[in-house]
């Protein structure tokens, strides 16, 4: 499954999925939201399949890469289509009904998941990468909350991630205070699973996802069931979409999206 929004290939064992709308950061629209719930959802059948033409029971799909065209991985919504939507009062629904079964699909892959960071990460974007079993990340990428800055709560499962990650009182403080997180803190804080040097990252990549493609599948599969906590990410996943249709209707989340879109500070009034 291929567009102009998601690319995918498959080489080795190792499934590569591209997020591919660099001209938006990468921001997720409603396009790039189903497609890549396709995509999740695609390798996470492939990777229970076998190969076209073996005999054997050896999947088509052993590793999942996940990784972005341009300079960004992904910076979340797409503020400009969230205006459209809360001019025609269509309200946060589409965390239920796009963002949600998205981060499902993406928690059902069975086999390892590899996410490839080589810039930004924020929002719904970060969530996607935290969903991930292991993060590499460039010496140039970054991750943001981004939801409080535009007057709204975590969705995307992220809360439930950074509590995993972080326990809950660091989590809530890089959720509250919305702070930019280079790459030298998210390695001090143990987000990722090693940081390299832009031109280093693919082949570094690369090298883990063909080791697991290469590997004992089954075991990996196992293990990653064993450890995985995906029920509790969707749990709280459930519980963020309530907050964001609550928060969705308030004047601070209007005029947060309009100051951006307008390019100019927001003046929020609390309500």
């Amino acid at each position: 499954m291929t567009n102009s929004l998601v690319q995918v290939r498959t080489e080795d064992g190792v499934r590569t999925i591209t997020i591919n709308r660099p001209e938006a950061y990468n921001s997720l629209n409603q396009g790039l939201r189903l497609a890549l719930k396709d995509a999740f959802a695609e390798a996470a059948r492939d990777a229970g399949a076998p190969r076209a033409g073996e005999d054997t029971e050896s999947p088509a799909v052993r590793a999942v890469v996940v990784r972005a065209e341009g300079k960004s991985f992904c910076t979340g919504q797409d503020l400009k289509e969230q205006l459209e939507h809360m001019k025609t009062g269509a309200g946060m629904g589409k965390v239920v009904e796009e963002y949600n079964p998205m981060m499902a699909a993406l928690l059902s892959i069975p086999v390892p998941v590899i996410a490839e960071i080589a810039g930004p990460a924020a929002g719904a974007g970060w969530a996607i990468a935290m969903a991930c079993d292991l993060r590499y990340m460039s010496t140039q990428a970054s991750f943001k909350a981004a939801f409080t800055g535009v007057g709204l709560a975590a969705d995307s499962g992220l809360s439930e991630s950074l509590v995993q990650r972080l326990g809950r009182s660091k989590a809530l403080e890089v959720l509250l205070l919305d702070e930019k997180i280079d790459a030298p803190r998210a390695q001090s804080l143990d987000l990722v699973t090693g940081v390299v040097e832009p031109q280093d990252l693919r082949e570094t990549v690369a090298s883990v996802a063909s080791k697991f493609a290469k590997g004992p599948t089954a075991a990996y599969k196992e293990m990653k069931g064993l450890v995985t906590r995906a029920d509790l990410v969707e749990n709280a996943a459930a519980a963020e979409a309530d907050a964001q249709a609550r928060l969705a209707k308030t004047a601070d989340h209007l005029e947060a999206i309009t100051a951006f879109v307008e390019k100019r500070p927001a003046d929020y009034r609390g309500i």
